[in-house]
């Protein structure tokens, strides 16, 4: 007689491995694509194309690392800090060294860094949560942030669009400011919903 079967094996365990990773790999494609920005624009600052090019690759990065994690099944706490931290190191890369060539004001950089930080110690520190803490404002901060990348890789000043950014840089300012007021106001009516549960008198008192 056959003896019990142990279940199907994974004839393939390089390729699932491989894929329980993909992710990780697309977040750190922007650690890389930081360092060749940074090479590119004290290298050539002229290569406007080509800082265009990784404005983009660091763009598609963060919108598919999510979708691939959720399709590979391998979402995961690391993978969302690391999806964090690869946003934040390329993203203040790139309007760092903008800021530094005159291109965008210093203050939003700083903003931008002021906001992360925000993010990392109310997510860690004050919800004690194993993953981030995502509010709404901070989402579409995120996404402006992008498209504030995109702009001055492709269309600094004088071209149109980067002019029309450094005019609007202190409404962006302002709502950076407004994204990290709702995070602290968030926290704020959780702690005290949390009192009111704590102080609820038990049943029969």
């Amino acid at each position: 007689m056959a003896g019990p079967r142990n279940g199907p094996r994974n004839h393939f365990p390089r390729l699932d491995s491989l894929l329980s990773q993909s992710a990780n790999l697309v977040s750190a494609l922007r650690f890389i694509l930081a360092c060749i920005w940074v090479a590119v624009f004290f290298g050539d600052r002229a290569q406007s194309g080509m800082l265009g090019t990784i404005a983009l690759g660091g763009a598609a990065s963060d919108f598919l690392d999510g979708r691939i994690a959720r399709w590979t099944h391998s979402a995961g706490r690391f993978g969302r800090w690391l999806d964090s931290a690869a946003d934040i190191v390329f993203i203040l890369t790139a309007l760092s060294c903008e800021a530094y060539a005159g291109v965008i004001p210093v203050y939003l950089p700083a903003l931008v860094a002021a906001s992360f930080a925000q993010y990392v110690v109310d997510s860690v520190l004050i919800r004690g949560s194993v993953v981030p803490v995502r509010s709404r404002l901070g989402h579409w901060a995120g996404v402006s942030n992008y498209m504030i990348v995109i702009i001055v890789a492709w269309a600094p000043p004088p071209r149109l669009p980067g002019t029309l950014l450094r005019t609007v840089a202190p409404m962006l300012g302002l709502f950076y400011l407004a994204a990290m007021c709702e995070r602290l106001l968030s926290y704020r009516t959780a702690r005290g919903l949390r009192g009111v549960t704590t102080m609820k008198p038990a049943a029969g008192e």
